[in-house]
């Protein structure tokens, strides 16, 4: 087998390169499941690059569990890897707890299909010109209005526009590096990106305890030149959220240690009840907090849009990077957002959003409370994911015997940072209507029975 892969030294790790290239190629199927891959000595010649770098690849590959490692025999495209195998129930409805993607009745289309043609022939096409890198004016100063339902007294020197999460992620983290910052460090339960968003960067990853559970000790180890990753609202994946007891000591602490905080807010609108949830913040009287809000996860993942706030110290260094990175969030996704803002539509969807969620949430958990009496089950406050512990059971074995009666969860060790295996399956509403709650709990009753 010939392979060739695309490698460059100047974004990241090249045996990490080498692997999560490999394991695109593998869960797409294009390389197929059984297939013996080159060996290592063959494939660092093909690659140009030292034979440990193509062991360390294969190493992290058979630790994702991607590829098996069978001696003498070689490095083999693991058969169970994919996430979505044929032997998946046939007939009858999958449910989907396992994406992110959500259900058409949660995403505003009508409005933004009105708006989209409107402001464009209102605008007469000037917005096709482009915006800067820290997004269209206007729409800055809408932004800034609307995080002060998130609690926040922002200013308009803080703010840019992103093109989603993850792009406001990636590039903070290299105008830090950039700005002498060493480490990344988040709770050893995070969203499964970060630490490869930090390698990227070429910043080293370190995990510290669960702070709503094990205190806030572990932080005392940061420095100034570190940052911390936190998503203090309705956190993926155990959809917990840090009481303000907990996000003032940890404000406190920042003060003496000097450390920056990255909050990660892209849920954090989507609260159940009317008690308000602030964000972190909001709490936070200096300049050591960047905040990253996003709409793409629920109401429009396809737009890509979000804003991230920046300490004034930040925030050049911030575009500057942008504008070499990927330049401009598209200038007409902005256009029909700040239209959107403007006529009241997002304050409408994210009511919407809530009430659905908050209905999906609550019937999972009565549906799964029936099947399994007695079980420990944290009830989150908002967002949409939910922490189910699956007894003495490993998360992948759950969720292999959960996805045979085609019930999609997913494996609660893929959020996990260290090496501990994870007891644990996450569960996403955000694709599963509430009316089809009972079915699915009645189906893994059925397949989890020999669990608990």
């Amino acid at each position: 087998m010939l392979l060739e892969i695309p490698l460059d030294s100047k974004y990241g790790t090249l045996y990490r390169q080498i692997a999560e290239h490999l394991e695109k190629m593998i869960l797409a199927g294009s390389i197929p499941c059984g297939t013996r891959l080159p060996g290592t000595r063959e494939l660092a010649r093909m690659l140009g690059v030292s034979r440990s770098t193509v062991v360390e690849a294969y190493m992290l590959l058979e630790k994702r569990e991607i590829v098996q490692l069978k001696g003498r025999s070689g490095a083999f495209a693991a058969a169970d890897s994919l996430p979505h195998p044929v032997s998946c129930r046939e007939g009858g409805d999958v449910f989907h707890f396992d994406s992110e993607r959500p259900t058409t009745d949660l995403i505003p289309y009508g409005a933004l299909a009105k708006i989209s043609r409107d402001a464009l022939l209102e605008d007469g096409g000037k917005i096709l010109g482009g915006s800067p890198p820290e997004g269209l004016e206007e729409l800055r100063f809408a932004l800034l209005e609307h995080s002060v339902l998130r609690g926040i007294p922002a200013r308009p020197g803080e703010m840019a526009v992103t093109s989603g999460g993850k792009d406001a992620l990636s590039t903070v983290l290299r105008a830090l590096r950039t700005g002498g910052y060493g480490r990344v460090f988040a709770e050893r339960l995070t969203y499964t990106d970060m630490k490869e968003i930090a390698a990227n960067e070429g910043l080293p990853f370190r995990p510290v305890p669960l702070l709503v559970e094990e205190g806030l000790a572990s932080l005392k180890k940061l420095t100034s030149r570190d940052i911390l990753y936190l998503i203090p609202s309705f956190q993926n994946p155990t959809g917990m959220t840090l009481p303000p007891e907990i996000r003032r000591e940890i404000l406190e602490l920042r003060q003496k240690k000097g450390f920056l905080i990255i909050e990660d807010d892209s849920y954090g609108e989507l609260r159940y009840g009317e008690k308000s949830v602030p964000a972190l913040k909001a709490l936070d009287e200096g300049e050591g907090v960047v905040y990253i809000g996003s709409f793409s996860q629920v109401l429009f993942p396809g737009m890509r849009f979000g804003y991230i706030l920046l300490p004034s110290g930040l925030w050049n260094s911030y575009v500057r990077t942008a504008s070499f990175r990927q330049g401009q969030t598209s200038s007409l996704v902005q256009l029909v957002m700040l239209k959107f803002i403007r006529q009241g539509k997002l304050a409408e969807a994210v009511e919407k959003a809530r009430a659905v969620l908050s209905a999906r949430m609550e019937s999972l958990l009565l549906g799964l409370g029936s099947a399994f009496p007695g079980m420990p089950v944290h009830k989150p406050e908002g967002g949409v994911f939910l922490w189910f512990p699956t007894g003495k059971t490993d998360g992948r074995e759950a969720a292999g015997l959960a996805f045979r009666a085609g019930v999609l969860v997913t494996d609660g060790n893929l959020y996990s940072l260290g090496n501990k295996r994870q007891r644990a399956v996450r569960f996403s509403v955000s694709s599963v209507p509430a009316q089809k709650m009972d079915e699915a709990c009645a189906r893994l009753e059925k397949c989890w029975t020999s669990l608990f």
